[in-house]
């Protein structure tokens, strides 16, 4: 007798990212390289497809976020038959909302160029190098313009650069290398 069992896939992403932001989409136990990872809203049909990338030889890739906020699903489509194999939920947020994964920041959402504001946070991990830093919007995480370790209870002051433009406040347990918390603010 010969046994048919389904293939053990999986796919997984960040559950929250924002407007016009990069993706980075895992999978594992690809079954065909013609198989493809798909980014569609949470409730729509099997056959739905938005943008997709093929796995190929991969286990990785990155899809760009979809241009309106909501709940979306992705998605292992198995080229053959157009079957979901497996699914995880994306959150997609404005582009200005607050990323958060247990731990939170206060801080103006606006300030002028060399001014100083006043961060408070609340959560944390129970690392011994937390920091919170700026950095420009399109900059890696781990790396920022200005950074100032954590040593007591909130607030801390941060002079803000003189040069406009948008910025992330960003919570960092170094050195667990997560972030704990982002929140945008704009130099103007």
């Amino acid at each position: 007798t010969i046994e048919v069992t389904e293939p053990e896939v999986t796919v997984s992403a960040p559950e929250q990212l924002r407007v016009g932001e990069r993706l980075r989409v895992e999978w594992t136990g690809a079954v065909h390289p013609r198989d493809y990872v798909t980014l569609v809203p949470r409730g729509s049909p099997d056959d739905t497809s938005g943008q997709f990338k093929r796995v190929g030889n991969a286990a990785r890739a990155d899809l760009s976020a979809p241009d309106a906020p909501g709940l979306y699903e992705l998605r292992y489509v198995l080229n053959e038959g157009r079957r979901v194999l497996a699914r995880a939920p994306v959150e997609v947020l404005a582009e200005d909302a607050q990323l958060s994964t247990g731990a939170t920041l206060q801080a103006p959402e606006a300030a002028a160029p060399g001014a100083v504001i006043e961060v408070s946070w609340t959560g944390g991990a129970d690392s011994a190098d937390q920091r919170i830093t700026l950095a420009r919007g399109d900059q890696a995480i781990f790396t920022w313009v200005l950074a100032k370790k954590i040593d007591g209870p909130p607030p801390l002051r941060l002079t803000l650069p003189d040069t406009p433009g948008l910025y992330e406040l960003r919570f960092l347990d170094v050195s667990g290398q997560q972030v704990l918390s982002r929140a945008p603010i704009e130099i103007r």
